[in-house]
C-alpha cells in the first residue's frame, strides 16, 4: 500500500499546481489561481470536486491534504516572493 503523499509546486509557466497522491497510488493534480494560506475553512465536497482531488476518499486523507497544504503552501509563496 502507498502512503499519502502531498506535493505543490509552480510550474514552467509560473501557476501554483499541487498533486494527492491516495494510498492506492492513484494521483491528482490540481491548478490553483490564488491559493489562500489554508484551506481548513473548507468542506470535504471542495477537496473532491473534479478540478481539485477526486481521490480524496475520507477524513483522514481530508486532514492530511488540510495539514500538508499549509506546509507545502508556505514553500512554495517563499519561492514566488
Amino acid at each position: 500500500m502507498a502512503r499519502l503523499k502531498f506535493e505543490m509546486w509552480i510550474d514552467r509557466d509560473g501557476n501554483i499546481m499541487s498533486r494527492f497522491t491516495d494510498g492506492k497510488g492513484r494521483s491528482t493534480d490540481s491548478y490553483w489561481s490564488s491559493p489562500p494560506d489554508s484551506i481548513d475553512h473548507v468542506g470535504p465536497e471542495y477537496l473532491r470536486y473534479n478540478y481539485r482531488h477526486p481521490n480524496v476518499g475520507n477524513a483522514k486523507h481530508e486532514a492530511f491534504v488540510k495539514r500538508r497544504f499549509k506546509e507545502e503552501f508556505q514553500k512554495v509563496k517563499t519561492n514566488t516572493v
